[in-house]
């Protein structure tokens, strides 16, 4: 029998290894890349491989990892470590984080390296020496934990030969033998095991050979109990029967203690919680995310990390379109936590949680329909405020998160992966490192995880991967939406969004407010060529306090960073009836949208991808459109722009079949890079009737967020002292700034066509007094040089003053000091004002100058999209104002100043009403305007899709 049970073990053993091998071990690994004892030797072979497994789960790069295989010898030190790290170690990686280690514990990477080991330390102690032993444990497989090497070295590779007789058979006195067999045929024992015997051991199902061992076991105990309810048992038979006893507890200690640890785990009766546990893993195994197996994908340690590294696609997917600043995953075995510094503060706990000894905490709270676990970074030295706190939302009423969690909670540590978001939106990586959680979080969170399956999933635990493969399907639209309404939420419309009374909001708007002027000093400097170490730091510092009373701001509103799943019921519609909100999403470099529309009172929403729509050539045309000159004798300019312009058409086309033009009157574009330089609204729709998108609809607008759009209507407005204010500079009084006359001519209309209006020209219209005179109007009218800059708050508006930086009105200083609770309507009409320099990522749309306006308060702003002349813009705003003149709302007197330009009207001379006052005003000035119209009208038909509306109209 034992030697039948030893061969059993074997066969386990070496199964196990050849299953490791034949999964793990790469097409590409050659067999010359091991020593003889490893390359003949399936179960070393293993061990090698399992151990490439378990040093990933300690983030270490697969360059580390090859040369720590190297130095011990388990790989030919000749092997050249870049072959190691290419053809060895990330194949391996990329299998484990696919489908996990290749046994029932698919998810137990640690504990299968640990059972290999203690299997090839059974085997090597039948032919060396303990003392041998060790060494190699200790110098080959780099295990320094002595109690651990201690625990190895008391496997055996027979721990069969103290195998215990079954006491039906056999005892030392034959005492317990006759004891036993009397009872059995009194009906008082049983021979076999008890039906729950198997069922709460379940994995002694693929093992015989320990079936065998706890059927003695079993015989044993049951022995002893039934012999204590016999009474009157003579001294004689008892003392006979404690000594077999003894002799045979001797002998089950000693085979215990050479079995592996997993072994003894096998025979340990499970609870029911634990089993039901394993059950839900088994049958989650092997979903995998592709993106999450390529060799950066999960980053390594810091110290492996090249300085300024771009981030993998999948985390630059997940913050910069999805807008998340911290989020958990899966990789195969890992649970891994995405984490985002944004401040020198951020980045200073980073350093510190990488600085041994390892110092942080772990919280865990309820949170609405699931948990969340709090990672808090290590508390800097002498700083008085909180700790900075990565939150990690679960929700227990999806299956994929409880199932997550379960898997966190069984592995019992995160792979904390950090990058570092700097300027505007680049991301750079960090690194990762291993965080083990504690006993008392890991006991709360998987009490939780079962309970939730129980409740969602029930015994059906096979049906999970396919609960997972389509839950929440019917969501997924409104799930894409709030996501890009996170993303899009630029942070300086935070500040009209997360208004409340709480005390946290002032301090929140009172460092916003020096932020913006720290970085309008800063703008300043850079348009006049100064750079000041003073300012930059000072900038760093104002930074770190803007973004310390914004996280303080979310806790204490309950607006914390996350992206929460619907929770199922809707409040107030984003959206009225007659209005769809599209968001155009990049998402991995194919164009997708997601609308919001509103139903008998609830919201509708509605997600499409546009495969025929490749948003990377797009981008790469786009690129080159902007770096062509738009007086380019050739028309190459505007042949891009008609290019570019037809490209939209499909989705144009796209749009209108999704929101259904039958039932909504106005569409509100959101767009996202690189659209969000072009004119959609002016997308080719082929059609006589509706030649365009904008036809399509009685209104096309513009704005980032619906929460942004929701935030300015609720806003409390303020009554206008002046109904129009006009800004208008000619430039010329600096260099580089060419004179220019329409400024003045438009101001000059402007003034005739409106009885209660401002003017500041010339000497008069500095940034500060023109910024003092907005916050009086209703209606505020720019004119002047348009400038755009790489960064984005030194853009603007070239007003007077002695030099560029004092006479430019900047996006920060606007942000700065500007305060538009009464105004209706901006008109931003310079060149450019509604497009940008910018390469930054994050901010995916809205980084000009029209966005600091709407962030302090204006409902509406229209900007233009690229250079404009001054005729354009005379013609524009004289017909715009006329509208305005006699009532119009915004939108109103834009699209019909759009509608004039484009149908040409100008050509017949207006014989009544405000257009006719427009041209009036215009023949005054420019009497031969028309035929200069028409040439320049020749050369760029599109230059009325220049001028665009955005916020709320």
């Amino acid at each position: 029998m034992r030697d039948h049970l030893l061969r059993l073990r074997t066969t386990w053993a070496d199964d196990l290894a050849a299953r490791v091998c034949h999964k793990l071990r790469p097409e590409t690994c050659r067999s010359g890349m091991f020593p003889s004892w490893v390359a003949d030797d399936q179960l070393a072979l293993a061990t090698v491989l399992t151990r490439i497994a378990a040093d990933d789960i300690g983030c270490r790069s697969p360059q580390t990892i090859g040369d720590r295989l190297r130095s011990a010898g388990l790989v030919l030190p000749e092997v050249p470590g870049s072959m190691v790290a290419r053809d060895l170690v990330m194949p391996v990686l990329r299998m484990v984080r696919s489908e996990g280690v290749p046994w029932e514990r698919w998810w137990d990477v640690g504990g299968l390296h640990a059972l290999l080991i203690e299997l090839w330390a059974g085997r090597r102690l039948s032919t060396h020496s303990p003392e041998k032993v060790r060494d190699e444990l200790m110098a080959v497989w780099s295990f320094e934990d002595d109690q651990f090497v201690d625990t190895v070295l008391d496997n055996a590779e027979d721990p069969f030969a103290f195998l215990p007789p079954d006491l039906l058979h056999e005892s030392a006195t034959g005492t317990a033998k006759s004891c036993a067999q009397f009872l059995v045929t009194r009906g008082l024992m049983k021979i076999t095991l008890p039906d729950d015997f198997l069922s709460i051991r379940p994995g002694l199902a693929d093992r015989p050979d320990l079936t065998e061992v706890m059927k003695r076991w079993h015989h044993r105990v049951d022995l002893e109990d039934t012999l204590h309810r016999v009474r009157d048992l003579s001294p004689e038979l008892l003392t006979g029967l404690r000594k077999d006893l003894d002799a045979w507890d001797a002998q089950m200690g000693q085979l215990l203690s050479l079995l592996t640890a997993h072994e003894l785990k096998l025979i340990t009766p499970m609870m029911e919680d634990e089993r039901y546990g394993e059950e839900c893993l088994r049958a989650g195994g092997g979903m995998h995310r592709a993106e999450l197996s390529l060799e950066d994908a999960l980053l390594w340690q810091p110290n492996s990390v090249a300085r300024n590294s771009l981030v993998p696609d999948w985390m630059s997917e997940e913050i910069i379109t999805c807008g998340t600043r911290f989020l958990h995953r899966q990789a195969g075995p890992h649970p891994v936590w995405l984490a985002t510094a944004e401040t020198d503060t951020h980045m200073a706990a980073v350093r510190e949680l990488m600085e041994p000894p390892t110092r942080y905490g772990v919280g865990v709270e309820d949170y609405g329909d699931g948990l969340r676990l709090w990672f808090e970074f290590p508390t800097l030295p002498a700083d008085p405020d909180p700790p900075f706190r990565a939150p990690y939302t679960y929700s227990l009423s999806w299956v994929e998160h409880a199932w997550e969690l379960l898997h966190l909670a069984t592995v019992g540590y995160a792979r904390l992966c950090i990058v570092r978001l700097v300027g505007d939106g680049e991301l750079r990586a960090v690194g990762s490192i291993r965080l083990g959680l504690p006993e008392e979080v890991l006991a709360r969170a998987k009490e939780a995880a079962i309970a939730a399956l129980r409740r969602l999933v029930g015994d059906e635990t096979r049906t999970i991967r396919q609960k997972i493969a389509f839950e929440g399907h019917d969501q997924a639209a409104e799930v894409a939406f709030q996501i890009c309404e996170t993303a899009k939420g630029e942070d300086i419309h935070d500040e009209l969004a997360l208004e409340s009374d709480a005390a946290e909001y002032q301090s929140f708007m009172t460092a916003a407010r020096h932020l913006a002027r720290v970085r309008a000093r800063h703008a300043a400097g850079q348009l006049d060529g100064e750079s000041s170490l003073e300012v930059g730091a000072e900038l760093k510092a104002a930074v770190e306090s803007r973004q310390r009373t914004l996280e303080l701001l979310r806790a204490a509103t309950g607006r914390g960073n996350g992206i929460a799943r619907p929770s199922g019921h809707s409040g107030k519609p984003l959206v009225d009836e007659r209005t769809a909100f599209v968001h155009l999403i990049n998402r991995y470099g194919t164009l997708q949208f997601a609308v919001c529309r509103t139903h008998a009172g609830h919201p509708r929403f509605d997600l499409v991808t546009c495969e025929e729509f490749p948003l990377v050539p797009l981008a790469i045309a786009v690129d080159e459109w902007t770096r062509q000159a738009p007086d380019h004798p050739r028309r190459v300019w505007y042949d891009y722009l008609e290019q570019l312009v037809a490209e939209c058409g499909g989705l144009a086309h796209a749009v209108i079949e999704t929101v259904s033009p039958h039932e909504v009157r106005r569409l509100v574009l959101s767009p996202t890079a690189p659209l969000e330089l072009l004119p959609l609204h002016a997308a080719p729709l082929d059609s006589t009737r509706t030649p365009s998108l904008t036809d399509a609809f009685e209104q096309v607008v513009y704005a980032p967020t619906a929460r942004l759009v929701s935030a300015i209507e609720s806003s409390q407005r303020h009554a206008a002292v002046v109904e129009v204010l006009v800004v208008a500079h000619g430039g010329g009084h600096l260099p580089g700034l060419e004179p220019i006359g329409g400024p003045l001519c438009e101001a000059d209309v402007i003034a005739g066509l409106h009885d209660n209006v401002e003017v500041l020209t010339k000497e008069e219209a500095t940034p500060d007094r023109a910024l003092h005179m907005m916050s009086t109007a209703r209606i505020v009218h720019v004119a002047a040089h348009g400038l755009t800059h790489p960064n984005r708050w030194a853009a603007g508006l070239a007003l007077h003053g002695g030099s560029l930086g004092t006479a430019m009105l900047t996006s920060s200083e606007v942000l700065a000091d500007g305060t538009f609770s009464s105004v209706e309507l901006v008109i931003l009409n310079a060149c450019r004002t509604g497009t940008h320099e910018g390469t930054g990522r994050t901010v995916q749309t809205l980084r000009s100058i029209e966005s600091a306006f709407l962030a302090r308060g204006a409902r509406a702003v229209i900007s233009t999209l690229w250079d404009i002349t001054d005729l354009q813009g005379v013609v524009f705003s004289a017909v715009l104002h006329a509208h305005l003149s006699v009532g119009a709302d915004s939108h109103t007197a834009y699209a019909d100043t759009i509608r004039y330009l484009r149908e040409h009207r100008w050509r017949v001379s207006s014989e009544a009403g405000p257009v006719c006052a427009a041209e009036s005003a215009i023949d005054a000035m420019l009497p031969d305007w028309r035929s200069h119209l028409d040439q320049q009208v020749a050369d760029n038909p599109l230059f009325w899709a220049a001028f665009k509306i955005t916020g709320v109209v």
